[in-house]
């Protein structure tokens, strides 16, 4: 069961909460989950870094965004009128071919997504995009910001009449280059703050619907003046902040300078996969031949790639295609990170922070990237 963000976003003050989803039960945790004031996360994300761990392949647009909204299918809910309603927003990454715009929009739109977000960076060829949350992000260039506003335009063309909003994710932020002298540091985020500045207005005026800003720093005062700057100009436009990295930062004072839409980008893949290492490592101590014999797991056990592990168990199992001792571990680790997911959710539903970065329930950010990065998987 699903609603449109645009829709919430008229009946909660303009402000909304979404988290990270990557299969079926993490989006059920979300929907069930209700904070101790009776608060709730109103939607999910699905996220280009948690999908790709999820499929065991690196988060580098290996797969087109056409092919990775073909693969998630976690919207079975819509005919139980019993069940909350969530809204939904993809993680388009740079948009993919424009020849694919139309059926990745009509896709989506049949999957209950109401807000996809295409992010600016130049990506030459399947494989080349870098993560902005990595070190070497500054590797990557920004789109001509006038060529990305044709990819958008051509989502907007896809999404007329379809309660969707196409919105524009800045990475003028996570694409500098850091420099180590504080003067050309401090210059360089001025200039990297200018240029995002020009390039919301060209997005909106070119099409978007809504603008992202994204950024890797631990402290919240570049995404803080950004927003300000741009609530001087347009008070209307939607706003979306994902705060991975600064998420010690009050969420009252992202609302305050102008956000909307908060995203909390990946932390249930991370308490999945925190839950199931330590478990895993008992078992396997053990039962040390439990996967010796499949390449396949263990390659994902290597990896600590738990989220891979349990979606090619799960699918192993449906298809009656699987050991009964594989099959026990699956039960068994879900069960525990199913249970730390619930937590974790309920904590950040209670919290007043943007994030819960540092909790002891979930592995860090530069964790999942090291773990995302090996492929373990064929697609």
């Amino acid at each position: 069961m699903s609603t449109s963000i645009k829709s919430l976003l008229a009946h909660n003050d303009g402000r909304i909460r979404l988290l990270e989803a990557h299969d079926r039960a993490s989006k059920e945790v979300i929907r069930r989950t209700v904070s101790k004031d009776g608060e709730s996360f109103h939607g999910f994300w699905i996220s280009g870094l948690t999908q790709t761990t999820h499929l065991g392949i690196p988060d580098t647009e290996l797969i087109s965004p056409l092919k990775r909204a073909s693969l998630f299918g976690f919207n079975d809910y819509l005919h139980q009128k019993d069940t909350r309603p969530l809204c939904a927003a993809f993680d388009a990454d740079s948009g993919g071919e424009l020849a694919d715009i139309p059926a990745l929009v009509a896709i989506l739109e049949i999957k209950g997504v109401s807000m996809i977000i295409i992010e600016d960076k130049a990506v030459s060829e399947p494989g080349k995009k870098v993560n902005s949350l990595k070190e070497t992000s500054g590797s990557q260039a920004q789109a001509d910001p006038h060529e990305f506003s044709k990819t958008l335009q051509a989502f907007k063309q896809a999404s007329a009449g379809k309660d969707i909003l196409i919105t524009a994710r800045i990475e003028s932020l996570t694409t500098r280059i850091s420099k180590e002298d504080p003067v050309e540091e401090d210059n360089s985020i001025q200039a990297a703050l200018q240029d995002a500045q020009k390039r919301a207005i060209i997005y909106r005026d070119g099409g978007a619907d809504a603008i992202m800003i994204h950024s890797k720093d631990t402290e919240p005062h570049e995404v803080l003046t950004f927003l300000r700057h741009f609530r001087a100009k347009d008070a209307t436009t939607p706003l979306v902040v994902v705060p991975t990295t600064y998420s010690k930062t009050a969420r009252a004072a992202l609302y305050e300078a102008g956000a909307n839409v908060v995203i909390y980008a990946n932390h249930l893949m991370r308490a999945r996969i925190k839950a199931v290492a330590p478990l895993t490592d008992q078992l396997l101590s053990k039962h040390p031949t439990l996967f010796a014999e499949d390449a396949e797991l263990r390659a994902c056990v290597e990896a600590q790639n738990y989220g891979c592990l349990l979606n090619i168990l799960l699918e192993r199992s449906l298809s009656g295609n699987q050991t009964r001792e594989a099959d026990e571990y699956r039960a068994l680790a879900e069960s525990h990170a199913l249970e730390n997911m619930k937590t974790v959710v309920q904590n950040l539903a209670d919290g007043d922070l943007a994030g819960c970065e540092g909790d002891e329930r979930i592995i860090s950010v530069k964790e999942l990237l090291k773990i995302n990065a090996r492929q373990v998987s064929v697609i």
